[in-house]
């Protein structure tokens, strides 16, 4: 099992089991960093512009800084002030995202996922949110 594989997982047990908000920044950090040093989830990232977000939990009072893209992934924890865009949703559904048992065009369609700014970043986010759970779909393909 790869680190993503894991990472997913662990994401998966947390987002169906009783929500823990205090833990689910965490989860969502673990996946996309393991994400990001995954090849396959770069390349679909490929052809996506680049852009960034502010991923806040609205459960919880913490925040990710996402940037993707260009072949690229880099997470980090931040204020829930900080620069960028800024998408608001719970724990619960941050983690159905990156693990992958959440569609993103439900999430995003329902209004789970809240943008404080505009349309082209809730857009950017979902397209990304796609790719990942393209590239995870991938992963467990046999080569």
């Amino acid at each position: 099992m790869t680190r993503l594989e894991e990472a997913i997982e662990a994401a998966r047990v947390g987002a169906t089991s009783p929500p823990n908000p205090v833990g689910a920044r965490d989860a969502v950090l673990r996946v996309l960093v393991a994400a990001s040093e995954d090849g396959r989830v770069r390349e679909s990232l490929r052809d996506v512009q680049a852009g960034r977000a502010l991923l806040r939990f609205t459960d919880s009072d913490e925040a990710i800084e996402l940037q993707a893209g260009d072949g690229r992934l880099h997470a980090e924890t931040a204020d829930t002030k900080g620069k960028g865009p800024k998408v608001d949703a719970t724990g619960a559904t941050w983690l159905g995202l990156v693990s992958g048992t959440l569609k993103p065009w439900l999430a995003f369609t329902r209004g789970l996922v809240v943008a404080r700014t505009g349309l082209n970043e809730l857009r950017w986010l979902q397209q990304v949110a796609e790719r990942l759970q393209r590239a995870y779909a991938e992963e467990k393909r046999p080569d």
